[in-house]
């Protein structure tokens, strides 16, 4: 019964893959076709083995129905691999087969010429074949068999080299398939092997499996990085899995009344010694060591020195690049006044793409950060642009991309020509891209906005250079601008760099977006980190509508792609202005007040939340509070600069101090009041903050345009 529960778990699995798998046209519908045939094929296996025992009659029915699921998952197969990637519907062809389904399984459900009677007495099943039993099973494995031939012979005439291995990939899982099923269904109960006749039916995985894997990669890998992988797999199963298997199976057998207790005491043993298998086969494998790479790789282009001129410091990113990806050449290209793309480096100021171009439409609009040649041609979500894409590498000459964008701005892309070892680029330069685009993103910034080594004679000092960029990123914001709403600000750090930040979006007519919050760390590495979150919370912005979802994504982001160590102390909202509310969501930030013209005092509303990029899985703190604003209120919003502010004689500004000169302030508009709190901080400080502030006010006076009108 436990083998036969497999196999339909087998099936739910290919079930889901079957409708998971993203893509279109006439392969996808053959994959499903398939998958759903196998899936049939495998219910319908498992079902007559248990009914074996109970009703013989229907059990033969189902196993006679197998075989013809078996062989028309095998004819899918065939017929996608002889005309993958492009198939295309042949309609003669297709209803031929279909009418060919159709007669076997007559044939072979209608007659006893495939199986004449089956049973079931306990674990002992027997069948009876029919005269053409033997025939007809082979003819079903001959068809999975010369699905693989075609599916391995194919690849070898094709150019493009993703194909090629989606093609061996499939091979390989229907010939696996095929050997499986075979000898477990066909073989299995004249050769004794009756007992495991349900493990025929998760032949399935293998050929299903291959293909999902086809239909949802879109770039080459290399195979020592597979069998690398599976011998990973291989060592935490042999060394560590197997070992604890026996452990338990003779654990129940002597202690059956026990179960629960042997169940807890394995887990015990998995927490404990789990994490030290996977670790000790990553080690001996090497994958630690691809880890290892990106992370130097990140360090580099982290300190690389822009304060030397932007020739320089992307002669010295060419250098960084083709050490770590061994490319044969490198390109930098960034944007111009007019939006146009130029070539920075090396051919200073050459036009690749005018802002009228169809490429700068397809640049803006695709979502893939790093984009590789193979792509073009399997990547479904790349199938609208993919005609002006294609003539951008081409003109390019470049088999890898990276996009540097802000929003749908393209800030700057870096170019890669073909390795140096003749290979293509795959999934582990892919990985290797995508975990460096923050800091690319940085350089591209910088060769955007910093100018060219003649002007950039006049700045002397890397810190000038740094504080040119952030300035220019904290002033690319949407203003609040709405009747009878004054919204005023300050983002200041004492060092002219920091890790501060203040931005709002335009949502609507009525509602904006924004984000005030304190990234950590001083000086130019806070200052990074700060570009690359604003960049990055306007693309999620754009991409995700769930407020919670938005902040666990801008989490996500923080632990997996900036520097080690580096939290958020921030507050994102939402402002309805024509609700007279505001949403928001409290991650750390220390100080947010609010004022009704119904109440004498000011009133702490900081809500709940939780310092972004320590928690893997932050959503469970998450909660989005909402602050009603009656006509006549303001809410003053402030890091942890004012907060923490000392005296010279140790002493802290405080939450106290800051609601009293809020109190005080009540009067002045919303420019005055942030002036009035950073010269109070800066009083209290013996006239100089140490650490970077931001202040925000929102005054609201229930105007709207209706109103007004």
């Amino acid at each position: 019964m436990g083998l036969t529960i497999f196999t339909y778990l087998a099936v739910a699995i290919v079930v889901v893959l079957a409708f998971s798998v993203r893509g279109r046209g006439v392969s996808l519908a053959l994959y499903r076709a398939a998958a759903l045939a196998s899936a049939a094929y495998a219910v319908l296996l498992a079902s007559g083995y248990t009914l074996a025992a109970y009703n013989w009659e229907v059990a033969t029915v189902l196993i006679r129905g197998a075989g013809v699921g078996a062989i028309t998952a095998y004819l899918a197969f065939l017929r996608l691999g002889a005309a993958y990637p492009s198939a295309r519907l042949v309609p003669v062809v297709d209803l031929l087969l279909v009418a060919a389904v159709v007669a076997v399984g007559w044939f072979m459900v209608g007659t006893d010429v495939y199986v004449v009677v089956v049973a079931r007495v306990g674990v002992t099943y027997t069948r009876n074949d029919g005269s053409l039993h033997a025939i007809l099973g082979a003819a079903g494995a001959g068809i999975g068999l010369v699905g693989a031939v075609v599916m391995a012979a194919r690849s070898i005439g094709v150019k493009n080299r993703v194909h090629r291995q989606h093609l061996l990939v499939m091979a390989a899982g229907l010939g696996g398939s095929v050997a499986w099923g075979y000898v477990f269904a066909i073989l299995g109960p004249s050769l004794g092997l009756g007992i495991l006749y349900p493990l025929s039916a998760a032949n399935i995985l293998p050929s299903v499996l291959a293909a999902a894997y086809v239909f949802s990669s879109t770039r080459a890998f290399q195979p020592w990085s597979v069998a690398r992988n599976l011998g990973y797999w291989l060592i935490v199963t042999v060394a560590f899995g197997v070992p604890l298997g026996l452990i338990v199976g003779v654990a129940f057998l002597f202690r059956e009344s026990a179960a629960i207790s042997v169940v807890v005491f394995a887990g015990l043993v998995f927490v404990v010694f789990a994490r030290w298998a996977e670790a000790f086969a990553r080690g001996r494998l090497g994958i630690s060591r691809d880890e290892a790479s990106r992370e130097e790789l990140e360090s580099a282009i982290a300190h690389l020195d822009l304060s030397a001129g932007r020739e320089v410091a992307l002669a010295e990113l060419d250098g960084i690049m083709k050490a770590a990806l061994g490319c044969s050449w490198f390109s930098a290209i960034s944007e111009d006044d007019e939006g146009s793309l130029v070539r920075v480096y090396p051919d200073d100021g050459t036009l690749v793409s005018p802002s009228s171009s169809p490429v700068m439409e397809a640049l803006a609009a695709v979502e893939q950060r790093v984009v590789l040649r193979p792509d073009l041609e399997t990547d479904e979500r790349l199938a609208g642009y993919r005609a002006a894409l294609t003539a951008f590498f081409d003109a390019l000459g470049a088999e890898a991309i990276v996009l540097a964008k802000e929003g749908r701005r393209v800030v700057g892309i870096f170019a890669f020509g073909h390795k140096v070892s003749g290979a293509g680029y795959d999934a582990l330069d892919y990985a290797m891209f995508d975990a460096v685009h923050g800091k690319l993103f940085v350089v591209a910034y910088y060769a955007r906005h910093v100018a060219r080594e003649s002007l950039l004679a006049t700045v002397e000092q890397e810190l000038g250079l740094a504080d040119q960029i952030i300035r220019s990123v904290q002033e690319r914001i949407d203003p609040i601008q709405y009747p009878g709403v004054s919204v005023a600000y300050r983002c200041e750090a004492p060092r002219g760099l920091g890790g501060d930040l203040f931005d709002s979006v335009r949502i609507s007519e009525h509602r904006w977006f924004f984000v005030v919050g304190d990234v950590s760390g001083k000086g130019l590495n806070a200052s990074m980190s700060m570009i690359i979150l604003k960049s990055m919370i306007r693309t999620l912005l754009r991409e995700e509508k769930d407020f919670v979802r938005l902040v666990a994504r801008a989490n996500d982001f923080i632990k997996d792609n900036l520097p080690r160590g580096t939290f958020f102390a921030g507050l994102f909202g939402f402002l309805a202005l024509d609700k007279g509310s505001v949403y928001f969501i409290n991650c750390g930030l220390p100080a947010m007040f609010f004022r009704s013209p119904g109440l004498d005092s000011v009133i702490e509303a900081q809500g709940e939340g939780r310092m972004l990029g320590f928690v893997k899985r932050v959503e469970p703190y998450l909660k989005a509070k909402k602050l009603v604003l009656p006509p006549g209120s303001r809410v003053l919003i402030s890091t942890d600069g004012i907060v923490e502010a000392e005296s010279v004689r140790g002493e802290r500004y405080g939450k106290e101090r800051l609601m009293r000169v809020f109190t005080e302030n009540k009067s002045s508009d919303a420019a005055e009041t942030v002036d009035a709190v950073i010269r109070s901080a800066t009083s209290f400080a013996g006239g100089k903050l140490d650490d970077d502030i931001t202040v925000v006010v929102i005054d609201y006076d229930g105007q709207t345009r209706e109103k007004q009108r």
